[in-house]
């Protein structure tokens, strides 16, 4: 379901950051943005925190090589002990993907610390089923996008992993949002992608209907937003640009998510080194106004737009190094608040 609240342009955090240490990560997760809390991720800690080792562990024939940095299935092991995870996934054994505190750490130190007095919603993600198939090969670098049961398989997990980290969150705060994130989601328009659009969003459902709380689905680069819009996502984020080009030509798809109670996530905080060092406050706050100014000319209600928004970051901050990371936190805090000042929202 959707929040149980409107947003208002709150920020949000997309998870990971650079740090090493769970209670730094933590501790600068609820300075800047612990209004809607996300655990943070830390891929800078060891190799198997990783976005795409943190969100399959566990997968039958995962071999985890962390001297090489590489992960892949091996495919005959995999064969062997997949029946486990398909009675996992039909019979909803959620404690099958559970994610141990070496595997986690910052979603460990999230459910040991708890919540401050504002926080109003706790945020868990994982990677997407799309990007996870992608990216991770069997043994001869064979991505396993291209076996249909394996593919089905890694979306089986990761429903399995969303449910079970919804419900650790729970003991957080009773509104939660689960975010699966498809950075590599574009890749669905090249003409060697072996899947249909409804196999993809099919993929994309079967994970969201692991969650109970809100869904949310992140993505970057040149994707469709229409059509995602027209799946089960409940909060969708991605980059100003990406909605600005997406919504160009009209807004209806925009106006209509809306309706159904949808939440828009802007990524208007840069998530690169360049763009950090010359962005302020005031330079966001304009490209925000010059964006809802647009929509509003397009038929989209401000009010209710601005109720049913949140702001976070472009893209992932988990790769900067810990002064542009906070500096990207710092600019996600004051531009929210400079756009709540600013209409008077509460």
């Amino acid at each position: 379901m959707p929040l149980p609240f409107q947003p208002a342009c709150l920020p949000l955090a997309l998870g990971a950051l650079p740090h090493r240490s769970a209670a730094q990560a933590l501790d600068i997760s609820r300075r800047y943005a612990g209004t809607l809390l996300a655990w943070p991720q830390l891929p800078q800690r060891s190799f198997r925190e990783q976005c795409l080792v943190q969100s399959v562990i566990g997968f039958p024939g995962l071999v985890v090589d962390a001297a090489a940095l590489r992960v892949y299935v091996d495919r005959n092991e995999a064969e062997r002990r997949i029946d486990s995870l398909l009675l996992a996934y039909l019979e909803h054994t959620i404690t099958y993907a559970a994610l141990s505190a070496d595997d986690a750490a910052g979603l460990a130190e999230t459910l040991r610390i708890g919540g401050e007095r504002d926080l109003r919603a706790v945020k868990g993600q994982i990677l997407g089923p799309i990007s996870v198939a992608l990216q991770l090969t069997d043994e001869h670098e064979q991505p396993l996008i291209y076996d249909d049961m394996l593919f089905d398989a890694i979306a089986h997990l990761l429903r399995l992993r969303v449910a079970w980290q919804e419900l650790r969150l729970s003991e957080v705060s009773p509104a939660t949002i689960i975010c699966v994130d498809e950075p590599l989601l574009e890749a669905v328009a090249s003409p060697f992608f072996p899947h249909d659009w409804n196999r993809v969003a099919g993929q994309i459902d079967d994970v969201l209907a692991g969650i109970n709380g809100c869904r949310a689905l992140c993505v970057c680069g040149d994707v469709d937003l229409h059509r995602l819009m027209q799946t089960s996502v409940e909060l969708l984020i991605a980059d100003g640009a990406t909605y600005r080009r997406t919504f160009a030509s009209g807004c209806d798809a925009l106006i209509a998510f809306l309706e159904r109670g949808g939440i828009v996530g802007i990524g208007i905080v840069p998530s690169d080194n360049e763009r950090l060092a010359t962005a302020s406050v005031e330079s966001l706050f304009h490209e925000f106004t010059v964006l809802l100014d647009d929509w509003t000319a397009r038929g989209v209600a401000r009010d209710q737009l601005l109720q049913q928004m949140v702001i976070s970051p472009a893209q992932s901050l988990g790769y900067l190094d810990l002064v542009s990371a906070e500096r990207a936190l710092q600019l996600l805090a004051g531009v929210s608040r400079r756009i709540r000042e600013e209409y008077a929202l509460i």
